[in-house]
């Protein structure tokens, strides 16, 4: 059902490298590009064009209040924390996702929206552990944990399911209302979310409604559409160059067929790409020799969206703006750009980096506790800082049971790295990565926005460590 109960996903996240190379290559076998040619030529790939720098920095002004945003966030868990730790107030605490101890009855407490390539994988697996320790903490109750990911058929299956309860059409994961015959109507895409008279909550597609922790590998669009905009978030961020090396070198042979990757940015360039198995752009698939270009590449084909400013992609909220995000033409760049950047700023609770990870989750664990390596070591710390404040504590276990030790801890673990590529492309060089930031403009303006953020978050952390706030 695109979720899985916490006991299942240990297994799960162990098979994570075969499970995700199995689906590709099943999408190797669905996925078809968008299937209405456009008579506009295809744009030209040219050492010439210019990419365009889409970031634009924070004012000062702005840079002060988001760092006040941050303070806020920050002392929202220390305050959580510290009611935790009173008997009297603990059971007042609605945001136990800031504490030690997450709630069993409690739906939307916390999600991780998860980047292909990015180290999400190694997050969802910290997450899965933090949770397995939960049961232990509740006598055996497990916390709901849902996974929900575009790769496979996960988010596709239950934005149908959720179509078909609403009796409605969907193309290309975007809802389009259906009239009296139940024709669709090309030109009334809607989001289910804005919907007043329908309550996606009580019709709980695929359980999204009564998980506790979600983690999405799914853009935010598929976020709101399930009730979960304004949750908890964590993301990490990833350098696109980086991203793309990565991303080839995974699926290789499943999506590119040992093609070089110069070649491959090409094709999707220029509207032509197919995938190993010669499904997408052609008007004849016996004879992929005639290629008819497509720049509107649909976003269930991974192998080519995956390439084209992707992190960007995930983090787009409105239906005109995801409907138009793989056109590789770029008709609204500046506008998807500017949305990415606002949702990144504004709609995550704290934000990480993949080529600063260690770094990334000692701030996650700082924001939410639960997550941090060892439970009992994590309250030592915690009673030192609040005595250095001059408080004093009822309770310095922060209600973790009685007598409670935690034997097998969470440390932070690599998981589903790339391989070393022994086909097609072995080393960047620079008309591939040119040719990288064609297709990945945007995402490097998400990154830099990424990079301004996580260096205020750091100054915030380094502030209450210094007893400045």
């Amino acid at each position: 059902e695109g979720l899985e109960a916490v006991e299942e996903v240990e297994e799960e996240l162990e098979e994570a490298d075969e499970l995700e190379e199995a689906e590709e290559s099943e999408q190797d076998e669905e996925s078809e590009d968008a299937t209405d040619p456009s008579d506009e030529d295809a744009p030209s790939v040219s050492e010439d064009d210019d990419v365009p720098d889409y970031f634009v920095p924070l004012t000062p002004k702005e840079r002060e209040e988001m760092k006040g945003k941050l303070r806020d966030t920050l002392l929202q868990t220390k305050n959580a924390l510290r009611m935790s730790a009173s008997t009297d107030n603990r059971m007042t605490v609605t945001d136990n996702q800031r504490t030690l101890v997450l709630s069993t009855t409690s739906p939307k407490q916390f999600m991780h929206m998860h980047h292909m390539k990015t180290g999400g994988t190694s997050v969802d697996g910290l997450i899965s552990c933090a949770l397995r320790r939960q049961r232990e903490l509740h006598n055996g109750t497990s916390i709901n944990y849902g996974r929900m990911s575009e790769c496979g058929s996960g988010v596709h299956m239950c934005m149908q399911t959720l179509a078909d309860k609403l009796g409605a059409t969907l193309s290309n994961n975007v809802f389009y209302r259906n009239d009296e015959n139940g024709a669709q109507i090309d030109a009334a895409p809607f989001d289910p979310a804005d919907e007043t008279d329908t309550s996606i909550d009580e019709m709980n597609v695929c359980r999204s409604s009564e998980s506790n922790v979600m983690s999405y590998c799914a853009s935010l669009h598929a976020v709101r559409t399930f009730g979960w905009k304004d949750v908890d978030k964590i993301t990490v961020i990833r350098n696109p160059i980086d991203r793309a090396w990565s991303m080839y070198r995974f699926t290789l042979k499943s999506c590119y067929d040992c093609q070089q990757l110069k070649d491959v940015l090409k094709q999707i360039y220029n509207g032509t790409f197919v995938s190993r198995r010669g499904r997408g752009n052609t008007d004849n698939e016996e004879d992929n020799s005639e290629v008819v270009p497509n720049f509107l590449y649909e976003p269930n084909n991974s192998c080519a969206v995956q390439l084209i400013g992707h992190q960007s992609t995930n983090l787009l909220s409105s239906v005109d703006l995801y409907n138009i995000a793989n056109d590789v033409r770029f008709p609204m760049e500046a506008d998807i750009v500017q949305e990415a950047i606002k949702n990144l700023r504004e709609d995550f609770t704290w934000i990480g980096l993949t080529d600063r990870i260690q770094e990334s989750v000692e701030g996650f664990r700082q924001i939410f506790p639960f997550l941090a390596e060892n439970l009992n070591n994590a309250t030592k710390v915690m009673e030192e800082e609040f005595q250095s404040r001059g408080e004093d504590l009822e309770d310095n276990t922060f209600a973790l049971p009685e007598g409670y030790s935690d034997k097998k801890s969470c440390p932070f673990e690599h998981r589903n790295a790339g391989h070393a590529p022994t086909c097609g492309t072995t080393e960047l060089d620079d008309e591939t990565k040119e040719l990288i930031m064609k297709l990945n403009s945007r995402d490097m303006a998400v990154y830099k926005a990424a990079v301004e953020r996580f260096e205020l978050q750091m100054e915030v952390l380094q502030d209450y460590k210094d007893g400045n706030l």
